[in-house]
């Protein structure tokens, strides 16, 4: 029985552990890539595959160039960022502010990933050769890339990833120079998802004026005046059954209004109505409250 409690109480602890796990590593959501550190804040180069030695001291903690008076602050984001300059992550024994200089050289690349359509921005500073950049790779093809300004102080890069959506990307932090400015910073690295823009309004030239025929059965009587729409209905035995009246304002390809049945009839409704014009012999009903029945007209 001892036994049988041990394992039950673990149980809780393994699904937590994997659950974690998946949202790590799998994508998340709003189709920001997640199976590897985008801001370094876990204090690793986890998802990341580093060659040569540039970035054996990475990320670096804090702002080191501050702390060496540089003059010049990171301005890098959370605690943690990528200094190609820098030696000081925060273990014991080492100093803020210790640098390994431009001598060394290497790149850091991130794991593959389905470029989402949107953009992505970052921080970037250092050298501002071609040799010290960060690229973005579609298709194993580089596609973008960005510098620093011969300043550690990093600014803010935004690429648009729509034409490349679709294939696969991967980040690469590149440094390939040893002298003066041969470094590169880099920090933040945010995927934001393309916000679908709603088509224009289409204009509307014809005068919607006439006798029009619904397929709830009614004739309706339909009378415009430059933006503004009014109809009379009637139900196909005179109105005897019901009669209504709507008034609405015209936007682009959308009539907006308000609708009653009246005395004439037996039905005693009312609501709200959107309807969309088709074109110039076909209106058609998008949002109806109040339970009118027609849903298309024609004339």
């Amino acid at each position: 029985m001892k036994r049988s409690r041990v394992r039950l109480s673990t149980f809780p602890v393994m699904m937590v552990t994997l659950l974690f796990g998946l949202f790590i590593f799998s994508p998340c959501s709003w189709g920001q890539p997640a199976s590897f550190t985008l801001d370094f804040e876990t204090g690793d180069l986890r998802g990341w595959t580093r060659s040569g030695t540039a970035f054996d001291f990475q990320p670096t903690l804090g702002d080191n160039p501050t702390a060496r008076r540089r003059g010049q602050a990171s301005k890098h984001q959370g605690r943690y960022w990528i200094g190609g300059y820098e030696k000081f992550q925060g273990s014991r024994g080492q100093k803020p502010g210790a640098i390994q200089g431009d001598g060394p050289r290497g790149t850091l690349t991130s794991r593959p990933f389905t470029i989402p359509a949107g953009k992505l921005t970052f921080l970037v500073g250092g050298g501002n050769s071609f040799q010290t950049r960060v690229e973005l790779l579609a298709s194993n093809r580089m596609v973008f890339h960005a510098t620093g300004r011969n300043n550690e102080t990093m600014h803010r890069v935004t690429w648009d990833l729509t034409p490349y959506a679709g294939q696969t990307g991967q980040i690469r932090i590149v440094d390939e120079a040893s002298g003066g400015w041969g470094h590169i910073n880099a920090d933040d690295f945010n995927f934001s998802r393309a916000v679908a823009q709603p088509p224009p309004p289409v204009a509307v030239s014809a005068n919607l004026t006439g006798r029009w025929n619904c397929n709830d059965g009614g004739t309706y009587f339909v009378r415009q005046t430059g933006s503004e729409l009014w109809w009379y209905g009637q139900s196909r035995d005179g109105g005897a059954t019901w009669s209504n009246v709507f008034h609405g304002n015209i936007s682009g390809n959308r009539v907006n209004g308000r609708w009653a049945d009246v005395p004439h009839g037996k039905l005693r409704n009312a609501g709200e109505m959107s309807l969309e014009i088709v074109g110039s012999n076909t209106l058609r009903a998008v949002r109806k409250t109040g339970g009118f029945g027609g849903s298309e007209w024609n004339r």
